[in-house]
């Protein structure tokens, strides 16, 4: 169980890193900068990985139906997600390596439509599904509590891997220095929403943390997540002039 976790921090993390080196996008293979192939091929086995190891260790568990909903339903809700997952980051792969061969048209439709894939479209469809994913997990483990509560040493290990991946989120997917609002913000929306259903569905049920470790995983991915947002929001605004951040404002405020 705490392998799958860390798996999945450690994928997350390396996102991010592998998108700071510079020599992996100049890197070329069939025409391809490698930082691509490793987005396309490497992180999601990495991920795959993580998910069949956490999945795996929560059905071996014995099922006490907090919520009645059967494993088999869970699993294809969470399954087509995934499936959804893979879809954006394939789009997202294509239409990003043939940026390359179009950004020198771009009054074309070609490139627009391209554009379109690349942007909204494909980061949609990876972040809403990844997201829903993640949700559909920690449901799945509320009806599959631990036997004995978790040890203080890997409770540790789990906050400090649920602020890695949240962390490594938010960077994803606001990976821009100055970010005003944009198609991103419907995901910290989402997270938000999540974030609240989990810990109401907690509350409800009088759930304790130390018999979930995935939903705490995940209950500590989504806060980092959140608060990594809302101070990279703080210390965008402090270096900005009076007007933009009046623009920054009214792009964050608005709905």
């Amino acid at each position: 169980m705490l392998a799958g976790i860390l798996l999945l921090a450690f994928v997350s993390l390396l996102g991010i890193l592998s998108h700071r080196q510079s020599r992996l996008e100049k890197k070329v293979l069939k025409n391809i900068p490698l930082i691509d192939w490793i987005m396309i091929m490497g992180i999601p086995v990495g991920i795959f990985a993580g998910w069949y190891i956490l999945t795996g260790n929560i059905l071996d568990r014995e099922k006490i139906p907090f919520i009645p909903m059967d494993d088999f339903d869970i699993l294809g809700v969470l399954t087509l997600f995934m499936i959804y997952v893979a879809i954006g980051l394939g789009v997202h792969f294509t239409a990003k390596v043939l940026w390359r061969f179009l950004s020198a048209e771009k009054k074309s439709d070609a490139h627009k439509i391209n554009e379109m894939l690349h942007n909204k479209f494909s980061h949609y469809m990876a972040y809403f599904n990844g997201f829903f994913a993640i949700f559909m997990l920690c449901i799945l483990e509320i009806n599959h509590p631990l036997n004995i509560p978790m040890f203080s040493s890997n409770i540790l290990l789990i906050i400090l891997a649920g602020i890695i991946c949240g962390f490594s989120l938010c960077k994803m997917i606001l990976y821009t220095d100055e970010w005003f609002g944009g198609y991103n913000k419907p995901l910290v929306f989402l997270v938000f929403i999540l974030l609240g259903l989990i810990l109401n569905i907690s509350r409800v049920l009088k759930l304790n943390n130390r018999y979930y470790p995935v939903k705490f995983f995940i209950t500590t991915v989504f806060a980092s997540f959140l608060i990594s947002f809302a101070i990279r929001q703080v210390l965008i605004f402090t270096r900005l002039g009076h007007k933009r951040r009046l623009r920054f404002l009214a792009k964050i405020l608005s709905v």
